[in-house]
């Protein structure tokens, strides 16, 4: 698949050092074990060394040198510890109970490890929860300095390589936010943008989704969130092609656009959809992964100092090895971005 071999070149280019908190979780393990073999990046694993070497002996896996990092035995916690505690000080956190929630819950060591820079980026979500993932996430890397919303954005390949960017889409938020305002719908799609550029090659064309076009469903709540964030993208970034609020027949049709939308930015070209709440946007990522085939990356997170991956619990291997090499571009991005805010 010419999408995922680019990226894999990509990411095989950074060297980039991804932490696996899940790693006594087989799918992890097959993945890790793909990702040395495809090179894209220099995995480590959390979890207890004797239950990964059994597993691995037991299955045929080949990890070669991969770092095990025990939880009974983390190198850094103290650091980390103290690192949290000044994170979460206005919380008055005391370090012995910073300790007990970093040594319980492999995600938070990951993601104090990616704020202090021991590691570039984490993939998890196998088998933790989008809450923990994005908790630890929030918590421990925090927002990028011109971020006012974390979010997360899907990448979408479907057979059809007329629509989209040669069949390539964004879907966002599908993971993060229930019910976003129009400032953070304003924020999902300017983010969202940002990954189209960064992944896609492509110039974003955002289709800020609804169930009506330019009025046709009368007013609504829903449909002035989706108008008003539309309004507020535009002003923000006026050279981004974007259009809303849009059906998404209208959104990836050229004719249906030009029936409903005929003066439409994006022209029935999207490449970037942005859904008005998190049913829509969960429910049709997952619905056009499994109905229509299609391949899905991510969900990955938006917005923060650092790069994460929240994986759906459903993932399989491939699913892992795609999300990390994801990450570890977005990691030499992130390097990128700091060094210009110098």
């Amino acid at each position: 698949m010419e999408f995922i071999e680019k990226i894999y070149r990509r990411a095989k280019e950074t060297k980039k050092r991804i932490l696996f908190p899940e790693g006594e979780e087989l799918r992890v393990l097959k993945a890790v074990h793909l990702i040395l073999q495809h090179g894209i990046c220099l995995p480590l694993l959390i979890g207890n060394p004797g239950r990964i070497t059994k597993i691995c002996r037991d299955k045929g896996i080949d990890l070669k040198d991969t770092e095990i990092i025990d939880p009974g035995d983390y190198k850094y916690i103290e650091k980390y510890i103290a690192l949290y505690c000044d994170i979460r000080k206005r919380k008055n956190v005391r370090p012995e109970d910073a300790q007990k929630l970093i040594i319980q819950n492999p995600v938070f060591y990951s993601a104090l490890a990616v704020r202090s820079g021991d590691s570039d980026g984490f993939v998890a979500g196998a088998s933790t929860t989008t809450r923990d993932v994005a908790k630890a996430a929030i918590y421990c890397i925090g927002a990028a300095g011109d971020a006012e919303t974390i979010s997360s954005s899907t990448i979408l390949i479907v057979s059809d390589k007329t629509i989209g960017s040669n069949g390539v889409f964004i879907y966002a938020d599908a993971g993060i936010i229930p019910l976003p305002t129009a400032e953070q719908l304003r924020d999902i799609a300017i983010s969202s943008a940002g990954m189209a550029r960064l992944l896609l090659d492509d110039e974003p064309r955002v289709a800020m989704l609804s169930y009506s076009t330019k009025g046709s469903g009368g007013s609504g709540r829903s449909i002035e969130r989706v108008r008003n964030a539309t309004r507020m993208v535009i002003e923000k970034e006026p050279g981004l092609l974007i259009d809303g609020e849009i059906q998404v027949d209208c959104a990836v049709v050229p004719e249906v656009s030009e029936r409903k939308d005929p003066e439409s930015r994006i022209k029935g070209r999207a490449n970037v959809f942005i859904f008005p709440d998190l049913d829509a946007g969960n429910i049709s990522y997952k619905l056009t992964e499994r109905i229509a085939k299609a391949y899905a990356i991510g969900p990955i997170l938006q917005g923060l100092k650092r790069p994460v991956s929240d994986l759906s619990r459903g993932c399989n291997t491939e699913d892992i090895v795609n999300a990390a090499a994801v990450i570890a571009i977005k990691a030499q991005e992130s390097v990128k971005c700091e060094a210009l805010s110098l």
